[in-house]
């Protein structure tokens, strides 16, 4: 009766870490009392399935998961991977905390380790220790978890070494009720337990960090893309603004000849023609309904002018609103940053770019002169800039972006040609 008393003792005070815990890493605010409830509820459940199947520990990790799984998703509304992950860490800690403690005790006793149930002093510091062990882990694991952003997907790597981890926890203390082990096999386990749980949490945070890192990294770089785009489109303005002043300084003269050839209607309308055309040239903001899109490709066709580039576009669609601006930006920064860089090098010194609409598909293609062949790394391409820092980023940015709007990318190069083709098409 006293062990059943102080197992419920245990599930409360583990359900108040685990109401701690979800408090912490959720961003909920209303409704707190009801969580609080709900959380307590649900032990007290788990409670009495432990006292029905006597203890046994696999059932009591499996509801131990589901249970936390319902209690992340369910009430705390966090998202369904984040929520497995969080369910199967929780009870990997639980159980690494219960069975280092119970074996270092059960050691310094020198008790039977199934023995420790039925021991009243032996439970309540299995309790004390075990629940302490396990909020100090958790508390450090909430720091962790509040530095990066919850809205990011999660590493699927995270769930399998959690899992791993589980599974391996779970053997670990069948072993300790199965068999009678000696008190340094005892230590042992229980060390075992721990340094495993440390490499577990470790790699994960490492993980973690590579890819907020290089998540930083391609925000900076749309951030310089954009500073790159306002630099050249004001750049842009002031060389069109100088233009005009002249085209006006010769308006005047124009309009002059066009009063002396008025008795030549023939001359007249080819003088009018090739002052139209002049007009059109003048002008070549503003060519799409995509803003962003006309600031990207003026940009370089203004700077394919500056160094005597052929650059064409064949825009048929431009209904790109679906995607985001930075990524947008990233796209075709990236795509026409490669393009320019091989084209220069090249002989032929040609860009063509076309985005046109097919049905229910949006294309983008762009195909650049180019003499030499692409540097391929297992089978992905790579940078041949020297400055491989941020630049290396570039094709990897572009594919990410692609596949966030659930678009393919394919490239090929023509040896014959000399020419270098990307393809991108988008569901509309």
């Amino acid at each position: 009766m006293v062990s059943q008393i102080l197992n419920v003792c245990l599930q409360i005070i583990e359900a108040l870490i685990a109401f701690y815990f979800y408090e912490s890493v959720s961003r909920l605010s209303n409704g707190k009392i009801k969580r609080f409830f709900a959380v307590i509820i649900g032990y007290l459940i788990m409670c009495v399935l432990n006292l029905a199947f006597d203890y046994n520990v696999i059932v009591n990790n499996i509801a131990l998961v589901l249970f936390h799984f319902a209690f992340s998703h369910i009430i705390y509304k966090i998202k369904i991977s984040y929520s497995v992950f969080y369910s199967i860490l929780f009870t990997c800690l639980v159980g690494i905390s219960e069975i280092s403690v119970i074996n270092i005790l059960t050691a310094l006793s020198g008790d039977n380790t199934r023995a420790f149930i039925d021991d009243t002093f032996t439970y309540v510091l299995l309790i004390v220790f075990s629940k302490s062990i396990l909020f100090f882990v958790l508390r450090i694991i909430i720091s962790i978890i509040n530095r990066f952003e919850s809205s990011k997907k999660i590493n699927v790597a995270f769930i399998i070494y959690s899992f791993s981890l589980l599974v391996t926890i779970i053997d670990f203390i069948l072993i300790s009720y199965q068999y009678d082990l000696s008190n340094n096999n005892k230590i042992i386990l229980s060390v075992s337990s721990i340094f495993l749980t440390i490499a577990v949490i470790i790699t994960c945070i490492v993980q973690q960090q590579n890819s907020q890192k290089e998540k930083e990294l391609t925000e900076l770089r749309a951030i310089q893309q954009k500073q790159e785009i306002e630099s050249t489109y004001f750049e842009l303005l002031e060389h069109q603004n100088e233009e005009l002043q002249i085209f006006v300084h010769d308006m005047q003269k124009h309009l002059y000849n066009l009063y002396n050839l008025s008795s030549n209607s023939d001359k007249s309308k080819e003088y009018i023609k090739n002052l139209s055309i002049d007009l059109s040239e003048s002008n070549k903001i503003g060519k799409t309904s995509n803003k962003l899109l006309d600031l990207i490709i003026d940009k370089y066709y203004y700077f394919s002018l500056k160094h005597n580039l052929q650059f064409e576009t064949e825009i048929h669609s431009s209904n790109l609103s679906f995607i985001a601006d930075n990524d947008l930006t990233s796209i075709f920064n990236n795509l026409l940053d490669n393009a320019v860089e091989a084209a220069i090098k090249s002989k032929e010194r040609k860009i063509n770019l076309s985005i046109n609409s097919f049905g229910s598909m949006l294309t983008i293609d762009l195909t650049n002169s180019c003499d030499k062949a692409p540097v391929l790394k297992h089978d992905k391409l790579i940078s041949t800039k020297q400055e491989q820092g941020m630049h290396g980023y570039g094709f990897k940015s572009i594919t990410k972006a692609v596949k966030k709007y659930s678009g393919d990318i394919e490239w090929d190069y023509n040896e014959t040609d000399k020419t270098f083709n990307i393809s991108i098409i988008f569901p509309q």
